[in-house]
């Protein structure tokens, strides 16, 4: 049976066949920050500083949400002018942290994320 490392590793796989060449990066990090697993495509991105700042966005993404009442924090979208980051709450335990192109399928990036988020959360638990 594969560890849960292996697992990880197969759903940041699964991401990248599915988004091709629109997919720069990809990781699941802890809460905190931590490097769990990463995907990493574009030379000049660092997994270790990328799961730190996103989770720094993604826990100030859920401050936000709370303090206005809006829900449960679902996921945040930084477009840029050369490429947009994709963070996704997966669970209590992990994050899920994607760099696309500028002109990547937003669409196909959040329905491939859902699935993927899904097979994270069943392999670490929710």
């Amino acid at each position: 049976m594969a560890s849960k490392k292996e697992m990880l590793e197969q759903v940041l796989s699964d991401l990248a066949d599915s988004l091709g060449s629109d997919l720069l990066g990809a990781l699941v990090a802890t809460p905190d920050g931590q490097v769990v697993v990463s995907l990493i495509m574009k030379g000049d991105l660092s997994a270790p500083k990328l799961a730190a700042m996103a989770a720094a966005v993604v826990g100030t993404s859920d401050k936000l949400s709370k303090l206005v009442n809006a829900g449960e924090f679902q996921d945040v979208l930084i477009r840029c002018e050369k490429e947009n980051v994709l963070a996704k709450r997966t669970g209590r335990r992990a994050i899920l942290v994607t760099v696309v192109k500028k002109d990547a399928n937003i669409g196909l990036l959040n329905i491939e994320i859902e699935d993927a988020t899904e097979r994270i959360i069943s392999i670490l638990g929710s």
